[in-house]
């Protein structure tokens, strides 16, 4: 009996965890502030085998499609890394937004994202 509980509680909590995705799934734009200027930047987050995946998109740049290595989110907090350049991101769901901080060489930028609205 208690074999049986056990795999029902993790079958459960897996099933939050891909409901929870569906919270950050698709399109979010947001803004940091640097001593170069400011920079818009996409978070595309779509999933994959369950798994959440993340591009990054910066247009004043032209770098577009940038791969996030590693991308999770776990009790409403989004956390995303990027080993080429060596920038995070961390970030918590609150009220249809997802306010955080990117960093990236030792410094610390607000970046607070706001989901893109379908045309």
């Amino acid at each position: 009996m208690k074999f049986i509980t056990t795999v029902l509680l993790v079958f459960t909590s897996l099933s939050f965890s891909f409901q929870d995705n569906a919270k950050v799934l698709g399109d979010w734009n947001g803004k940091i502030t640097t001593p170069q200027g400011d920079f818009e930047l996409v978070i595309h987050l779509t999933e994959k085998d369950k798994a959440l995946i993340a591009t990054m998109d910066s247009p004043a740049q032209n770098a577009y499609g940038l791969v996030m290595d590693t991308v999770s989110y776990k009790e409403g907090v989004l956390k995303m890394k990027m080993e080429a350049i060596g920038g995070t991101y961390e970030g918590t769901f609150k009220e249809g937004k997802i306010i955080g901080k990117w960093n990236q060489a030792g410094m610390s930028f607000d970046l607070n994202l706001e989901k893109v609205k379908k045309k």
